[in-house]
């Protein structure tokens, strides 16, 4: 029965005491909004400046008009006004993009331009009556075009591509290997090569595939703008291969003869270039074919020494560190 009677007493304490603290609470609570929301009304009607961005859009382009420098695409710009007008632009479809008709900025001639007044007329029309501009950064806002005359020009490589160790670039592949440039007669006159964006590529082993743009050009224009580049590495083998000796600079009553009369050269060369090399068809050899080692008459006749040197005056293409087994050899001149 005791037991009973503390149960019934402690229930009723507990009640009487979550009916006090939940009517403080809600006390407590009213107050805390009523006084944020003081706050968040002196604080909106306070006068703020912030940076915004608007898109912008060159429209109405005849067909037969090529665009080949374009404008900013981005606006930038400060205004001033209440908080809750500034919170409001914050908002994520706040600005519609500016569309420039291409009609009225252009001059006719190749090049056209938006003055900062008609942007910022143009951003007033979307703005409040309360708001004010206080500045709009400057930019690009000149645009050059052409009427379709364009050429196709080659793209080549820019910047350092290093494979990984025992290994070198073999090939290069673009695709496309070429791309059409629009610009004005004198600008595609000067333009021979449109070069990638500069590449730092290195520690490769395998055929490597990368999508890469290419460098801009003042007044100019590439369609595409991107191509996919292929880079071929190769294993590097050494190899070997026996070259004649010719003497250059000779008198045509004179004789020049080596001993030996062949040299042999060693040199760096990737697999499948070596592959390609041209080769004995019985003994599988590798051929001289490329390669030129001579001794020039004049530095005899000049340093009358019973030695020569020998200069490598030629290599195939792909091959590399190439380097003679001896750097001088025996001679001798005859008379015809």
């Amino acid at each position: 029965m005791k037991t009973g009677k503390s149960l019934h007493a402690f229930s009723i304490f507990r009640n009487f005491l979550s009916r006090i603290v939940s009517k403080e609470f809600l006390i407590f609570l009213f107050f805390l909004v009523l006084s944020g929301a003081f706050w968040l009304v002196m604080t909106l009607n306070e006068t703020y400046e912030r940076e915004f961005s608007i898109p912008l859009r060159i429209v109405d382009v005849p067909r037969n008009v090529m665009i080949t420098s374009d404008p900013d695409t981005v606006v930038r710009f400060t205004v001033r006004d209440k908080g809750y007008m500034i919170a409001a632009y914050a908002t994520e479809e706040a600005f519609h993009p500016i569309f420039i008709d291409y009609k009225v900025y252009t001059d006719g001639k190749g090049h056209g331009e938006i003055s900062a007044a008609d942007i910022q007329r143009l951003i007033y029309l979307q703005l409040a009556k309360s708001s004010k501009i206080t500045s709009v950064k400057s930019g690009n806002y000149t645009f050059s075009f052409n009427f379709g005359l364009h050429k196709k020009v080659p793209v080549k490589l820019l910047g350092k591509v290093i494979p990984g160790n025992n290994y070198y670039l073999a090939h290069v592949e673009f695709i496309p290997d070429s791309v059409q440039v629009y610009a004005t007669r004198s600008v595609l006159d000067s333009i021979q090569t449109v070069y990638t964006s500069r590449q730092h590529i290195s520690n490769f082993t395998d055929v490597k595939e990368i999508t890469v743009d290419l460098r801009r050009f003042t007044n100019a224009k590439c369609i595409p703008s991107k191509v996919k580049m292929k880079l071929f590495p190769d294993v590097l083998t050494e190899e070997s291969v026996e070259v004649p000796i010719e003497a250059i600079n000779t008198p045509a009553d004179k004789v020049m003869r080596t001993f030996p009369s062949k040299v042999t050269l060693k040199f760096v060369v990737g697999a499948y270039r070596m592959r390609t090399m041209p080769k004995n068809p019985e003994t599988r050899e590798l051929l001289p074919v490329g390669f030129r080692v001579v001794v020039n008459y004049k530095e005899v006749e000049s340093r009358h020494s019973d030695k020569c040197h020998l200069f490598i005056q030629a290599t195939p293409n792909g091959v590399r560190d190439v380097r003679p087994s001896v750097d001088v050899v025996d001679y001798l001149i005859e008379q015809r």
